[in-house]
């Protein structure tokens, strides 16, 4: 009986870990865990501390110290109402990361992805992914590494594959 029970248990989680979060979930999107971080070869990472705003539709996602700006680990998602809202909550999201700087990535699924070996916005250098994905935009932020695209580009996959759209 307990077999049976904790096997139900384990399909139950399993069949939820495959389900995409859907947006305007809050702290849910914070969708990245510290063994993500891990293997993409970013360390110092943790469990998320989430500041959701715009109703659940907004998540500032911080793994590791106050920012990525400050030499932390930060993910932030916006749901926005439509796609053309989200090409602006790009536009905004990329300004303020010195978007000039941004290269164009490639990443399967997204609509638009760009991103930078060395940010800065005052505090030690970071790199940074910028993603838009239908009325999905998603910043990512790292500490500047010699393999930060690889790092980025293997962690935006995920969050792609695991928000819903």
């Amino acid at each position: 009986m307990r077999f049976q029970l904790l096997a139900l248990l384990v399909a139950a989680a399993a069949a939820n870990a495959a389900r995409p979060v859907a947006p305007k979930s809050g702290a849910a999107m914070c969708v990245l865990t510290a063994d993500d971080f891990k293997a993409a070869g970013v360390a110092g990472a943790g469990t998320p501390n989430a500041n959701v705003s715009d109703g659940g539709a907004s998540a500032y996602c911080v793994y590791s110290g106050k920012s990525s700006a400050t030499g932390g680990i930060e993910l932030d998602v916006f749901t926005s109402e439509s796609a053309a809202d989200a090409r602006g909550a790009e536009e905004t999201a990329a300004g303020e990361s010195g978007g000039s700087g941004l290269k164009p990535m490639k990443l399967d699924g997204a609509d638009g992805a760009r991103w930078m070996p060395d940010a800065s916005s005052g505090g030690p250098a970071y790199a940074l992914l910028v993603v838009r994905r239908d009325r999905l935009v998603f910043v990512l932020g790292v500490p500047k590494h010699k393999d930060a695209e690889a790092q980025l580009r293997k962690l935006g996959a995920l969050v792609l594959a695991r928000l819903a759209k």
